[in-house]
């Protein structure tokens, strides 16, 4: 019977795909097959490993040998940098760079893939700034996997050979070494053949890539025989180095990272010794040679990629300072607890007591200073990474002394390690001052965290205190209580210090400066928010002729007030840069307040995040006229202010001083009557200085005696641009009029030529209201939805929209996403003049979002 040809086809097309899904997955099933059979094959011997004699022979391996073994996996690190040397010799990169990305990539690939495959990706990014192209790197590439190869082939054939014929040691490294340059040039070749380009490698090169290889993997298998050797093994040199080779290729045909199971499975089948020392011989063989260079690897790669890349340094500051701080805690935890007793007879024997009572108090003070110091080292200080490594050094010696605390000290050696290796990301020169309030509270917090422990674990009743005195290997609780008392001492001191330093206060600018800044605006500038320098509670960075920026400084922030001017939107990028190097310099971080859409640009390439603050109101002069139906609005509000017996007028500077008290009463009373205190920063106060040097718009009775009913000090911009008011009051016991000093101010400013007048913020207005919006600021839509009990969000912002202004968005930036609500925090206090005046007035009085919108009543 024929077969249905096309049943025929089906079958070739089911094989024919099964074929390709084979081909396509077979680096994925590869290592799975390979490591169950090796498995299968070793069975038996896997079998044999108890983990009680694991155990026993884990404890039981020579130390000195494993030092042996440390000491050659250095050698053999270093002389893989050499693969580099020589194969990347084509790039800009100095011998010593490449000799530093050769040895790293070797030490972390080892753990993680097979020698030389991972070191591609590593190397290319290593070597990009040496290269014009990333193809200039594939012969290196190439050239460093032939060698590595090369010298793997070569021993292993030649221990082969001198276990079979019986070579000696110097016979069978010759063969070894003779393979290996074949190999390297039977690879040339090859490569050379497909390659359509003449060779540029000199002659020489394959050679000594050869012998690279060679002297890389020797080295390999003395640290594999030293720990042979530290498990008790006798046997001569090659059988072993034959069993290593084997179960070396073993590992890379199976394509297992670091062959991890496949050669293992072999080795311990294949080593003459009982499996479970064979198995803990290899335990200390994976952590010598692939665990602590892939681990020390890391931590270098890690310092090369944060000093590429400045934006995340600040992270990995926070990264290493949260480890600090942790390592702290541990070990105050540590000196709180009773040593453990099965030590304590060992405690006897070796320690004196007075090292064990000494070790005791510094363990608990090293901690407690690791904690104070963790915010230095978030701050990328010097001298707090200095200090930092003294202190861990001295917190581990203390866990040994206070009771062979040995896991402790093993924590604390490796963050010594790792916050050592990190030296690139603590570069600033401290203040001086930088040990603050917030550092005493934790401090505080710590002390009483290691009381409460301690009292529980010591179990310290009044008895304890009566025993206070005494002094013991085993009296552990008076020894507690007075290791306690003395990080109470510490820590009083620590606050004295604190209360009797004397504080770095504002300095008011000088009148001269104030001018210096107003000229410079007028030549620069075309708002009227940089001349609230005036008001004197804001300093002014200058960057020559390129502009300048108005800011104050609160916690570690530095805070700019509204956009920077600048000569020409070209030059905010390098106007930036002056100012956050300026910032570096006072170790702020600098946080964007109330700046406009122009700005956004070039602090997101910064990696600055954003809040929206509201939207700022801005008249347009030209459009405000008392004609026709347009006009309506504007007569009837200035014919109701004429009924009320109210007129306009405006105080020239040298007019104001005579008429500073009546200001100054109403002021007083508005504040009084709103239940308000003076703000600042983004908004002016009534200062007499500051009334003085601009004109003010007032509202008096028509009628004798002339009384004052409302003023405005007004802020003319540069080229008769920009129109607004700062500070703005009125009486409470007068007409309302304030609808009629606007009007008339519109007037004014038209007559005048001035283009625009700032009405200023709407504190939320349009926050958060389109779906996607971060959570943050649909939170705050919610506040302006919601929230008319605490602030008159809509009904400002319906205030101002009858005046038919054109809206501009405003925003807070910051440097990282979570940072916000601290930023925040800290604005809202410098608003309010300082945390005092936060947490001592009425809910009602507390600055809050709506003052960071700008809404403040003078700019309403």
């Amino acid at each position: 019977m024929t077969a249905d040809p096309r049943s025929r086809v089906r079958t070739l097309a089911a094989v024919e795909n099964a074929g390709l899904w084979l081909l396509g997955h077979a680096s994925r099933l590869w290592p799975i097959v390979v490591l169950a059979l090796v498995s299968a094959l070793t069975w038996q011997a896997l079998r044999q490993i108890h983990p009680r004699d694991f155990s026993a022979a884990l404890h039981a391996l020579d130390t000195g040998w494993l030092v042996w073994a440390g000491l050659v996996t250095v050698i053999n690190v270093a002389a893989m940098g050499a693969y580099d040397v020589v194969a990347f010799r084509h790039t800009r990169s100095s011998w010593s760079e490449r000799w530093r990305y050769g040895a790293v990539c070797f030490a972390w690939s080892n753990f993680l893939t097979l020698g030389p495959l991972a070191g591609p990706a590593i190397r290319f990014w290593l070597y990009r700034p040496s290269v014009d192209q990333r193809s200039d790197l594939h012969v290196g590439v190439v050239s460093v996997t032939v060698a590595f190869s090369s010298g793997l082939v070569g021993w292993t054939a030649a221990a082969v050979i001198a276990q079979r014929v019986g070579l000696t040691w110097w016979t069978t490294a010759a063969i070894a070494l003779a393979l290996a340059v074949l190999v390297v040039q039977i690879a040339q070749a090859i490569i050379q053949h497909r390659s359509a380009e003449p060779s540029t490698t000199p002659a020489w090169q394959p050679f000594l890539l050869a012998g690279i290889g060679w002297v890389d993997w020797l080295l390999a298998c003395a640290v594999f025989v030293a720990c042979l050797r530290a498990a008790g093994s006798t046997l001569s040199l090659a059988p072993l180095s034959q069993t290593f080779f084997l179960g070396q290729v073993i590992g890379v045909l199976s394509l297992v990272p670091g062959g991890f199971g496949s050669s293992d499975a072999f080795w311990i089948a294949h080593v003459p010794m009982a499996e479970s020392h064979t198995a803990a011989m290899l335990m200390a063989y994976r952590a010598v040679y692939y665990v602590v260079p892939w681990a020390a690897a890391s931590l270098l790669l890690l310092s090369w990629a944060l000093r590429r890349a400045r934006a995340r340094i600040e992270i990995a500051r926070r990264v290493v300072a949260g480890f600090v701080g942790a390592g702290g805690a541990l070990i105050m935890l540590s000196s709180a607890s009773p040593a453990l007793y099965a030590r304590l007879p060992m405690l006897e024997r070796f320690v004196p007591l007075p090292l064990v009572e000494a070790g005791h108090l510094a363990a608990a003070l090293a901690g407690l200073l690791l904690l104070v110091l963790a915010r230095g080292l978030a701050r990328g200080y010097r001298a707090a990474w200095r200090l930092t490594l003294v202190l861990l050094t001295i917190a581990g010696c203390g866990a040994i002394l206070k009771g062979f605390d040995w896991e402790e000290a093993l924590v604390l050696g490796i963050l010594f390690l790792g916050t050592w290796s990190q030296a690139a990301l603590f570069d600033r020169p401290s203040r001086g001052d930088w040990i603050e309030g917030p550092d005493l509270a934790i401090a505080a917090t710590a002390v009483s965290l290691f009381l409460l422990f301690g009292i529980v674990s010591h179990r310290v009743g009044t008895g304890t205190m009566t025993r206070l005195s005494h002094i013991g290997y085993r009296v552990q609780a008076p020894r507690f209580l007075r290791t306690a008392s003395s990080l109470v001492l510490a820590l009083s001191a620590g606050a004295i210090y604190l209360l009797l330093r004397p504080p770095v206060r504002f300095q008011r600018p000088e009148d001269t400066e104030v001018r210096r800044i107003l000229d410079l605006h007028a030549r620069l500038g075309g708002g009227t928010n940089p001349m609230m320098y005036a008001v004197g509670d804001k300093s002014a960075f200058v960057d020559g002729e390129r502009g300048f920026c108005l800011y104050r400084t609160i916690g570690p922030y530095v805070v700019v007030f509204s956009d920077p001017i600048v000569r020409t939107p070209a030059e905010r990028t390098p106007f930036l840069d002056a100012f956050f190097a300026f910032a570096g310099e006072l170790d702020r971080r600098p946080v964007f307040y109330q700046i406009s859409l122009d700005w956004i640009p070039v602090l997101h390439d910064r990696g600055y995040d954003f809040f929206k603050l509201g939207e700022e109101a801005q008249v347009r002069l030209e459009n405000v006229t008392l004609d026709g139906h347009a006009g309506k609005m504007y007569r009837q509000i200035l014919r109701r202010g004429e009924r009320d017996g109210a007129s306009f007028r405006v105080l020239s500077p040298a007019e104001i001083p005579a008429r500073l008290d009546e200001l100054e009463a109403i002021s007083n009373d508005w504040l009084h009557t709103k239940g308000l205190s003076e703000r600042q920063f983004s908004m002016g106060y009534f200062d007499r200085a500051y009334l003085c040097r601009f004109p003010c718009a007032i509202v008096e009775e028509t009628a004798p005696p002339h009384r004052i009913l409302a003023f405005a000090n007004l802020l003319e911009g540069p080229q008769r641009g920009e129109l607004s008011v700062d500070l703005m009051r009125h009486r409470s016991d007068g007409p309302r009029v304030m609808d009629y000093l606007f009007v008339s101010l519109f007037a004014l400013g038209k007559a005048q030529g001035f283009t625009t007048f700032n009405l200023g913020m709407a504190p939320l207005s349009s926050v958060g209201e389109q779906r996607g919006a971060h959570a943050r600021e649909r939170l705050a839509r919610l506040l302006f939805q919601r929230g008319e009990q605490w602030y008159n969000f809509q009904g400002l912002r319906a205030y101002k929209d009858k005046f038919d202004p054109q809206w501009s968005p405003r925003y807070m930036a910051y440097q990282d996403a979570w940072e916000w609500p601290v930023a925040i925090a800290y604005v809202s206090a410098l608003i309010a003049g300082g945390w005092g005046t936060i947490l001592t007035s009425p809910p009602e009085e507390r600055p809050g979002v709506a003052d960071l919108g700008g809404a403040a009543p003078a700019r309403a």
